[in-house]
């Protein structure tokens, strides 16, 4: 009906002047039609492992350029990589990623496995603790934060301004590796990232002095209960993932095994260009990819698509995530 009568309209007035009427925006007043709303509020998605409720928070989003793709991959070529971004429908120029956050209640401990990031650093991320809050929960709740590794997306959740504790009673626990890595002044020529990541490093954890605690590097290792280590060095010398595990189910919840997962699932065994040993980063996603679809565990992972949650299965020399969808009961 709108058709036909923009066509009496064309008629009447002539091709020009329906054209300018179509291109002319009608005031919402006019329609009774509220404004649009904007912004996503935050978001927040849970699911139970055996007795554990596992809560997926989003934090927000990275963009990069499209010029620093073959610095990401240098392994890649425009020819190579243009079908895997086509697979995955990308309509950005750069590569784009979710950045998220976990929580766990585990009934012993409510703890999170990263925190997200902050404005300052990139402006698109920072809606950690407004996740948390909608979903339930406070900040002051939160009595462990377990780092995969202290990039300033998943640890400046833990301070913003290098002074506040945003989770004022939380212990955090990192891998001693990665916390030497990022504040030895020995270790700053080895940072990829260069000075701007070493400071952000260095201001989330700064106000917890006194309430780090950190672990040796090993399989197995149960950092809180029902929480267990698997390292996966090469990102960060301390790079590592966790296994959630409760009445016989398990979920695996990794740091940065992959940043894009169509392409890199693709190519597992391509090098990323900020990882500290880009060769041992490769050997660490083509374990835990292998052991991901062996087993059909659930998993997540920081940048893995909203809302987080998925499995891992073959696909020729590669490797497909594979969504859960999201539930609401």
């Amino acid at each position: 009906m709108q058709d036909l009568a923009f066509a009496r309209r064309a008629a009447m007035l002539g091709t020009a002047a329906a054209a300018t009427l179509a291109a002319t925006p009608i005031p919402a007043a006019a329609t009774g039609v509220p404004p649009q709303q904007g912004a996503n509020p935050p978001r927040f998605q849970r699911l139970k492992v055996g007795d554990v409720e596992v809560t997926t928070l989003l934090d927000g989003a990275m963009q990069g350029q499209a010029s620093n793709i073959p610095n990401f991959f240098p392994d890649s070529t425009p020819e190579a990589i243009a079908p895997l971004r086509a697979r995955a429908f990308a309509i950005e120029a750069g590569l784009h990623q979710p950045v998220g956050a976990y929580l766990l209640n585990t009934g012993r401990n409510l703890a999170m496995i990263d925190c997200g990031g902050h404005s300052s650093f990139i402006p698109t991320t920072g809606q950690t603790l407004a996740a948390l809050r909608a979903s339930g929960y406070t900040p002051e709740q939160v009595d462990t934060v377990v780092l995969t590794h202290i990039h300033p997306e998943h640890a400046l959740g833990l301070s913003y301004d290098g002074v506040t504790r945003n989770f004022p009673n939380a212990e955090i626990v990192v891998t001693q590796i990665d916390h030497q890595f990022w504040t030895d002044p020995a270790m700053e020529s080895r940072v990829p990232q260069g000075q701007r990541f070493i400071e952000a490093a260095r201001r989330a954890i700064r106000p917890y002095q006194g309430r780090i605690r950190t672990t040796e590097m090993r399989a197995g290792l149960e950092v809180i209960p029902g929480v267990f280590m698997d390292p996966a060095p090469g990102h960060t010398p301390g790079h590592v993932s966790y296994r959630v595990t409760s009445q016989n189910q398990s979920i695996f919840i990794w740091g940065d095994i992959a940043h894009q997962m169509v392409i890199q699932l693709a190519r597992p065994r391509w090098r990323v260009g900020v990882d500290v040993d880009s060769a041992m980063g490769v050997e660490s996603r083509v374990r835990t990819l292998d052991m991901l679809a062996a087993e059909g565990m659930l998993m997540g992972g920081v940048h893995v698509p909203w809302p987080g949650f998925g499995r891992i299965i073959r696909d020729g020399e590669g490797f497909l995530y594979v969504p859960r969808p999201a539930q609401f009961t």
